[in-house]
């Protein structure tokens, strides 16, 4: 039911967004020639075939049923079609004048906010039934960073930068099946806290949600520790699926031992840089870019003749490389992500005060609030 209230926000914005947008932009341009005629349902339809706004629709559709779970990403995809619409329209704008300039301007926000919306109506309030669904659940910490309550994991992002320059990653996971404790608890007093990855929270006086797992033990300030934890444990009851690591052999754990050789170190300067993985979105961005060229040489080749296969050759091997490396990045950063810590080692043990001013509070499952 959430998402059928949603999917007319996620269509407006991934398909009313820039197809407006090109509707608007026509109707100014006409108005500048003093054109009298001009067909609303007309404009509407040949935007469709503008490969501005075709092409990035098609694109945006295909990564929302891809990412269907994944509410954070709705936003940014819903930017796919808008930005490049938008672009165009802003430069000429600037020549022609500022009512087109500032629609322009104005689509990516409203794509993004009517996304952003739609994503809040899917995981908003957490009922019985949202905690055991796959959708994705944001929850802010208090103090800076962001606990994503996924399908399968939970994932730490926008954390502050890890303190030593060589970690690899600037994220942490944890896998549902790999969760051996799960806490809420309260400090009472300031205190610091790293993880894995070096990135270090501040924890605050307040309830703190404590997660054991994989080698490795979080202490997330939030507001509502209690209602957190009964949302982790039953998402990890109803969606726990194994995943077998890959043999310590394999190529794939390199970003991971160097990030396992850095345990226990102390820089000699702090470092202040968040991770930059700018080699992998390069490589989707070039993906993004090239694949429709290459789709769109098959079409010309069956309307124009046999010369576009050169394109199909060019642009899809181009696409196939980008995207290529981007995978292959995606899989070294994700088995990084949740192995920060060496398989080797030993489980932090729960029974042991995690900081100064920690004590635990006893729950009863049911009978938390809604987040």
């Amino acid at each position: 039911m959430r998402y059928l209230v949603a999917l007319p926000l996620l269509v407006a914005s991934v398909v009313g967004v820039p197809t407006g947008y090109h509707v608007l932009s026509s109707y100014l341009y006409r108005r500048e020639l003093r054109d009298e005629k001009f067909d609303v349902v007309g404009e509407f339809r040949e935007s469709f075939t503008e490969n501005v706004v075709g092409w990035p629709m098609a694109l945006a559709i295909v990564l929302l049923v891809v990412f269907w779970w994944m509410t954070t990403a709705w936003p940014k995809i819903a930017l796919v079609p808008s930005v490049p619409a938008s672009v165009g329209g802003a430069i000429i704008g600037l020549i022609d004048g500022w009512e087109n300039a500032a629609s322009a301007a104005t689509a990516p926000f409203v794509a993004w906010g009517l996304a952003w919306l739609a994503g809040k109506i899917v995981s908003w309030p957490v009922t019985g039934g949202v905690r055991r669904s796959a959708v994705e659940i944001a929850v802010g910490l208090r103090g800076g960073g962001r606990l994503r309550v996924q399908s399968r994991r939970l994932l730490l992002d926008k954390l502050p930068p890890p303190v030593h320059p060589m970690s690899p990653i600037g994220r942490v996971a944890i896998r549902f099946d790999r969760i051996s404790a799960v806490e809420a608890g309260v400090v009472h007093t300031p205190a610091p806290w790293r993880l894995a990855n070096t990135s270090e929270l501040t924890l605050t006086p307040g309830e703190v949600l404590r997660v054991i797992g994989g080698g490795q033990e979080w202490l997330l300030p939030v507001g509502d520790a209690a209602a957190l934890r009964q949302l982790v444990v039953e998402r990890a009851e109803h969606r726990a699926v194994p995943d077998p690591r890959p043999a310590m052999e394999s190529d794939r754990w390199s970003h991971a031992k160097n990030l396992w050789e850095l345990a226990g170190q102390e820089p000699p300067v702090r470092n202040t840089r968040t991770v930059n993985h700018g080699n992998r979105w390069a490589a989707l961005i070039i993906s993004a870019l090239t694949t429709p060229m290459a789709l769109f040489s098959v079409f010309r080749i069956f309307t124009d003749g046999w010369g576009y296969l050169v394109g199909v050759f060019f642009f899809g091997l181009i696409a196939w490389i980008a995207t290529h490396v981007w995978f292959r990045q995606g899989v070294l950063y994700k088995l990084t992500e949740e192995n920060p810590v060496s398989p080797m080692a030993d489980e932090p043990d729960p029974r042991r005060n995690p900081v100064t001013g920690w004590s635990a509070q006893p729950v009863v499952l049911g009978q938390t609030r809604d987040l």
